[in-house]
Formats: structure tokens, C-alpha cells, sequence
């Protein structure tokens, strides 16, 4: 079949990596290929990986006056021209990347009678209400499949037909050797992940705070990019001014991504994710599967893959002593660090494994075919 995937990431995401992902893992039975907003930076990125890309002029909605007036046109006027590169590329199915993204409900709407597949990556009830509520019957009216990521995610959406969940897929590899547990001086902290607000880096700066006070051996680095917006940069300087205020700059870093994951991963000897809302978490698949020790909010997916006690902590939503705890639980413990790690990289390969995605989505492909 071939299969057209709409996104609209600007920079890279988890929710494009993940969609990467299943393209790779299912290209040898189907042919896929990538529409993106003119402004991304992942076009080459996707064409060095073989995978033709298409460039729309897509308009998300905002909270100014501006972007409500002109996201209806918008939506039609590229509704159009995704529905030209359906017909002139003979697409089977459109994938829409999130259901925020109204360009396959405007193209069924103007005829289009292939299969529409919209997948859920937000937790549906992070969302606003009545956005929420116009994206969730939107996606549930005019596709022939939604599919959630998680539990979680699937539990706050109504109980519908064509709605069910598969876990993202996970196709990592290990370049590097094997991860050393051997304790050093200090202990590193890497907090993972892009400048937007509610990923909980302020969080776990604040919880780091305290946890120092009572290890002055701990070491916190924050590794990401601010994906090219203003308000991202703006919350990265946030970060930054109250880091001086705390008079951490010798201990707290700002660094750009590693120039692989698991090079980050396993030089880092406790990796946090204090997100406050996941509909399911590749910061924690990673994190787990190159073996390095994990700490978590209850923020939804993240509690489908750790254990808590077992192959990780999951610790309150913003509650920065009972972040800072476990902090220095992990800190103190190299036994206990390797101990999660390990049960955590065991956990990911038997209940993650890739194989298992590639099944379920064949059974839908072939389910709308």
C-alpha cells in the first residue's frame, strides 16, 4: 500500500521519530512517503532516508486573533493541495500524525475516499475542552481508524469502533558498548528534550536544587534545542536566570542533543523525565533500553513503562521533595542504579518489542484494505 504521512513537526519530535519509525520498521511491505509544513527543518533528514517529502504552507491554531482568522482558509486552501498529491501519487492510506491536525477530516470532506488512519500522540485531556472535543469527533467521525499510543491516551477519548491503542514502536540499536556502572566522583543527571513548556524541565531543576543541598556531588545537564521558537527560547532563559538565582551555573549545564541518543544516554548516570503530560514516552523507552536509570512524573505514559521500585521511580506531578528523594536515592546507590537499569532494559525488549508493532499494524492495514 502506499501510505502518505502528514506532520507537522517543525523540528524534530518524538511524535515524527515515532512515524519515522513505523516507516522504516514497514517500508518493505508498503511505500511510504511525508508531507511537512513549509517552515520544517526535517526535509533532508527524511530524503536521506529515502522517503519523498512533500512541503504544505500548514497553519496550526493559536490563541492570537491572527491565527483563528486564517486557520480555516488555510485548512481548505492545503486541503486542496494535499488532495493533489493524493491523486497524482495514488496514496492508499493518509496518516495523519496527531489528531490536532485537521488536513484529513477537510479531506474527506472534499471526497477523498481512501483510508484515513489519525493517530492521538497528545493526551487527549492535556488539551483544551472545546478543542479537544472538536479534534476527538472530528478524528472518530472521519477516519476509518484512530489509533491512541498508550492506555492512558485511549481511556480519555469515548469508547468508539474504529478507536484502539498500539504502543509506539521501538526499532533502537546499540552502537556504543555496553554501559560501564563503574561510580565516579560525581554523578550525572541528564534531563533530555526540547525547550517547550510542560516537559518539566523546570521541574526538575527545582528538584535538583534540593536534592544538592544534600549531595553536593550531583550534576545536572539539560540537552535540547529550542526547535527555532521564540517562546521556546524565552523558557530556555528562564531556566538559565534561575539557575544563577540558586547559584548552581558550576553544577547545572545547558547542552545541545547529544549527537546520538544513546551516547547522551549512557553517559549519563540518571536520567530524568518530569514531563507533565505524556500520552506515552521514547525519553523513556530510551533511557531504559541503553541502560541507564530513570526517574519519571505520573504524567500517563510514563506509568505504562516503568515499574515504580522496580525499573524506575515515578514520583507526583510537581512535587519537587519527593522528586528531589528519589534523586538522591539513585544518587547514593550505584547498586541500585544498575539494578533498575538493568530490570528496565529487560522490560522494554519483552513487552516493546518492534516485531510486535509491525504485527498490529498489519492487522489494521489489512483490515482497511
Amino acid at each position: 500500500m502506499k501510505i502518505l504521512i502528514v506532520d507537522s513537526s517543525i523540528a524534530f519530535t518524538g511524535a515524527f521519530n515515532c512515524a519515522v519509525t513505523e516507516a522504516e520498521l514497514l517500508s518493505g511491505n508498503h511505500e511510504f512517503s511525508f508531507v511537512l509544513p513549509q517552515q520544517s527543518n526535517l526535509r533532508p533528514y527524511l530524503e536521506q532516508k529515502g522517503f519523498k517529502v512533500h512541503m504544505l504552507p500548514m497553519v496550526e491554531i493559536r490563541k492570537s486573533l491572527t491565527s483563528m482568522v486564517t486557520y480555516l482558509p488555510a485548512l481548505y486552501k492545503n486541503a486542496r493541495l494535499l488532495k493533489k498529491i493524493v491523486q497524482q501519487e495514488q496514496i492508499d492510506v493518509v496518516q495523519m500524525n496527531d489528531f490536532y491536525n485537521l488536513l484529513g477530516v477537510m479531506l474527506k470532506r472534499m471526497g477523498y475516499t481512501g483510508k484515513l488512519i489519525t493517530y492521538v500522540r497528545f493526551l487527549p485531556m492535556s488539551r483544551p475542552a472545546p478543542l479537544r472535543k472538536l479534534w476527538t469527533t472530528y478524528a472518530q467521525r472521519y477516519s476509518d481508524k484512530v489509533i491512541t499510543v498508550s492506555k492512558v491516551a485511549m481511556s480519555q477519548l469515548p469508547p468508539h469502533p474504529n478507536t484502539s491503542f498500539i504502543y509506539d514502536p521501538i526499532n533502537l540499536q546499540e552502537k556504543l558498548s555496553p554501559k560501564e556502572y563503574t561510580p565516579g566522583p560525581t554523578v550525572n543527571i541528564l534531563f533530555q528534550g526540547n525547550y517547550i513548556r510542560g516537559k518539566g524541565q523546570d521541574a526538575g531543576l527545582e528538584a535538583f536544587a534540593i536534592a544538592y543541598r544534600n549531595n553536593p556531588a550531583i550534576r545536572l545537564t539539560f540537552s535540547g534545542g529550542d526547535m527555532g521558537l521564540e517562546k521556546n527560547r524565552e523558557y530556555k532563559e528562564q531556566l538559565q536566570n534561575r539557575v544563577k538565582e540558586l547559584g548552581l551555573e558550576q553544577v547545572v549545564t545547558f547542552t545541545a542533543f547529544a549527537p546520538s541518543v544513546e551516547q547522551g544516554v549512557k553517559n549519563a548516570d540518571i536520567v530524568l523525565n518530569f514531563s507533565e503530560s505524556e500520552s506515552f514516552s521514547m525519553t523513556c523507552l530510551e533511557a531504559s533500553f541503553f541502560g541507564t536509570a530513570l526517574i519519571a512524573t505520573r504524567c500517563g505514559g510514563p506509568e505504562e513503562i516503568i515499574v515504580d521500585g522496580e525499573t524506575g521511580f515515578l514520583v507526583p506531578l510537581h512535587d519537587y521533595p519527593a522528586a528531589a528523594e528519589a534523586i538522591l536515592k539513585l544518587a547514593g546507590d550505584a547498586g541500585l542504579r544498575k539494578s533498575f537499569a538493568t530490570a528496565a532494559r529487560q522490560r522494554v525488549m519483552r513487552e516493546f518489542p518492534a516485531e510486535k508493532f509491525v504485527v498490529e499494524f498489519e492487522k489494521i492495514l489489512a483490515e482497511l484494505n
